[in-house]
């Protein structure tokens, strides 16, 4: 264990990060540097068919720093971060504000970030704990693009040629599965699983994904002839005979990596905002499966699954860490302007989602 909360001691730190990986994103671009190579091989494997590899030059930089060295935490007070539904799990991470920045533990895996404006730093086992990394990583763009007037949502979407289709959902909600369900389409791509960032931009709705791979859990994978193989035989064989409401419950995340799954060139991170489908369906419901149009003037609520709080890492622009709060679902109807805005309800059934999709030509 070191204690790296001294100024000096992080200094030396980042001293010791010789090795480096350049990553670029929608108007960003990345110095990732390190202690450890290998983690850098990681990143490098993850995140390929995820960046852009046009010449378009990026609007900032970013200096990353990635630290394989776990912290002694003990020597600072912690203050937890509540959450509105609490896991079973117990507390999941706790920060400490302090003069330029935000520390910030990861309580359940020793993880420790420090937030700032400027380089950033994460201490711990990387490789371990490689998806806190690249969620680390993700972060710096998701407050940047924020600082920039995007409003983060929670929503996965697909791309079909520059138009995009968001499904917005609370978690569990099934907006995974109907996306990847939609990428089976020859003319889709991948643009994002969980998180989008969406404003208006003159006359449409411009929309950015994240750079992450759908981390899904077993009823997804089972759903899918195409993912099945993701899950270990021993595995598969059990959730196949478990019942459908059983398998929903149930949280046990499985990587699905959009080149190995779907392809090469099968992900397209930015576009126009052109639909916006809000599940509004259940399990056990006796109606059928249906698609509609809704008035998200008349009706702002219907948003409350796409509303999204930055969450503790998000920093603004004069340094400050604000309450975590989502914006006003008044805000999130204006900057939807000129998008259209469904409704999936009834019984839960993917297949028919995908027939209305197509019907209403939305795929």
């Amino acid at each position: 264990m070191n204690d790296f909360f001294d100024d000096n001691q992080i200094a030396l730190a980042k001293r010791g990060c010789t090795s480096e990986l350049a990553l670029a994103f929608h108007g960003m671009a990345f110095k990732i540097l390190s202690d450890d190579s290998g983690v850098l091989n990681l990143l490098r494997d993850y995140f390929s068919g995820l960046t852009e590899t046009g010449t378009e030059t990026p609007t900032t930089q970013q200096r990353v720093y990635l630290v394989n060295k776990s912290m002694d935490t003990s020597k600072i007070h912690w203050t937890p971060v509540e959450r509105i539904k609490a896991s079973s799990l117990g507390l999941k991470e706790a920060y400490a504000d302090v003069p330029g920045g935000r520390w910030i533990h990861k309580v359940r895996t020793g993880m420790v970030m420090f937030q700032a404006l400027t380089d950033p730093i994460i201490f711990g086992d990387l490789r371990e704990h490689i998806s806190q990394v690249i969620n680390f990583i993700n972060n710096q763009f998701l407050n940047y693009q924020q600082r920039q007037g995007y409003l983060l949502g929670h929503a996965s979407a697909f791309n079909i040629d520059g138009s995009v289709t968001a499904i917005a959902a609370s978690s569990g909600g099934g907006k995974s599965t109907l996306m990847l369900k939609a990428l089976e389409a020859d003319n889709t791509r991948f643009l994002s699983n969980d998180r989008i960032l969406f404003k208006v931009a003159g006359d449409q709705v411009r929309i950015l994904g994240l750079a992450k791979h759908p981390r899904v859990n077993p009823g997804t994978l089972i759903n899918s002839q195409r993912l099945q193989s993701i899950l270990p035989e021993s595995e598969r064989k059990r959730f196949e005979g478990m019942p459908q409401g059983q398998l929903w419950d149930i949280e046990q995340k499985y990587d699905v990596l959009i080149p190995q799954a779907y392809g090469e060139d099968k992900a397209a991170l930015s576009g126009r905002l052109k639909n916006l489908v809000l599940l509004d369906w259940t399990l056990g419901a006796s109606e059928p499966t249906a698609l509609s149009t809704v008035d998200i003037r008349a009706n702002p609520e219907a948003l409350e699954g796409l509303r999204k709080s930055p969450g503790p890492f998000f920093q603004q622009a004069d340094g400050r860490f604000p309450p975590e709060q989502s914006r006003s679902a008044d805000i999130y109807v204006e900057n939807l302007r000129g998008v259209q805005i469904w409704r999936l309800a009834g019984k839960v059934d993917f297949e028919r989602a995908i027939a209305l999709l197509h019907e209403k030509g939305v795929l």
